[in-house]
């Protein structure tokens, strides 16, 4: 990568400064580049009271290795690795009822303390019921083309935790935002690149381990 990246030399010649499980997000994915090599001098960094972004009615494309809230501890590691539940949760929370109080820092100090958080990253009743504390209800759909799309085309949010696939190699969770000439638009916590494609409903429907539709 160093061949390619120059500016990750320092990581090279001070590897000390990033710990181990940092250094392999970087290795997973290159779009993290700016995050990981940022890291030391956003450790600590206290994470903004509010997502600039909120709009009721639209979906931003909140990342859990943002540098605004990346080094947020979770999970026993950190929001940028472990960190994609509170931050699918956040770009609902904050889509749907437009405060911007809701930011994945918050959402993931709340579920840490409730114990939705442990070494496996998010329970899912953190996206059951735990979503109830910040005003969001929501409801378990069958796996069918016409549930997902028939949510979206209600205006409702859909969170899915994903097997590997596209997204992950182990587990993930992602937000169906909506709609658009027949493919389903998507919010990857880890991802610009595939949050700025369009994804037909047959391939992700196997990926798909299960998923809730939102109100507010």
């Amino acid at each position: 990568m160093a061949a390619a990246h120059p500016e990750v030399q320092p990581m090279l010649d001070e590897p000390s400064r990033w710990p181990a499980d940092v250094a392999a997000l970087l290795a997973r994915n290159e779009e993290a580049l700016g995050f990981v090599l940022a890291y030391p001098s956003l450790i600590d960094a206290a994470p903004p009271a509010r997502v600039e972004e909120a709009v009721r009615g639209s979906f931003p494309t909140l990342l859990q290795w943002d540098a605004r809230w990346g080094c947020t501890p979770y999970g026993g590691s950190i929001l940028a690795i472990t960190g994609c539940g509170p931050t699918a949760l956040s770009v609902v929370a904050c889509g749907l009822t437009g405060d911007a109080s809701l930011t994945p820092a918050a959402i993931a100090a709340w579920a840490q303390r409730q114990g939705y958080a442990g070494a496996d990253g998010t329970s899912w009743e953190l996206m059951r019921s735990g979503c109830e504390h910040f005003g969001l209800y929501a409801q378990e759909l069958s796996l069918t083309e016409a549930a997902v799309f028939g949510a979206l085309e209600a205006g409702q949010p859909i969170i899915c935790s994903m097997r590997p696939g596209d997204f992950t190699t182990a587990g993930h969770f992602i937000v169906l935002t909506g709609t658009q000439d027949g493919l389903l638009c998507v919010v990857d916590p880890n991802s610009p690149a595939r949050s700025a494609s369009l994804w037909e409903y047959s391939r992700l429907e196997p990926q798909i381990k299960n998923l809730w539709a939102y109100t507010a």
